[in-house]
């Protein structure tokens, strides 16, 4: 295993993360498995992300139209798939397939409402 030192660093508003190893180019898959490490300890760290999504959010989303996929598991369950350009897919086990339809049902009926009032969005 090569050694990576990483440094992160804030400047003008924008966060950078650099990195030396031992004179070799770090390879795709030691920065995947070093954003899964720092992932796993996130997971452990206070505070906590909290359980629902706030309801003022300050940074625009990260991805535009991802690219996403489904598929059901062998209990059942659904499986949402979605491709994130600097973590790659990120899979979301959603036991409570009936829960979610009615939800994913409820959010389109709210944005339809919504754009009959505002009408439809300008190009």
């Amino acid at each position: 295993m090569k050694l990576i030192t990483v440094e992160l660093t804030h400047e003008d508003g924008t966060d950078f993360a650099a990195w030396s190893t031992t004179g070799e180019v770090v390879p795709a898959h030691a920065i995947d498995r070093l954003i899964r490490v720092l992932a796993e300890t996130r997971k452990t760290m206070e505070p906590a992300f909290p359980p629902k999504l706030p309801l003022v959010i300050k940074d625009p989303p990260q991805v535009n139209g991802p690219a996403w996929q489904w598929s059901i598991e062998g209990d059942g369950s659904l499986v949402l798939n979605f491709r994130h350009p600097g973590l790659g897919w990120l899979g979301f086990r959603l036991p409570d397939v009936e829960g979610f339809h009615t939800n994913l049902v409820d959010v389109i009926q709210q944005r339809n409402l919504l754009r009959a009032e505002i009408g439809p969005p300008a190009h």
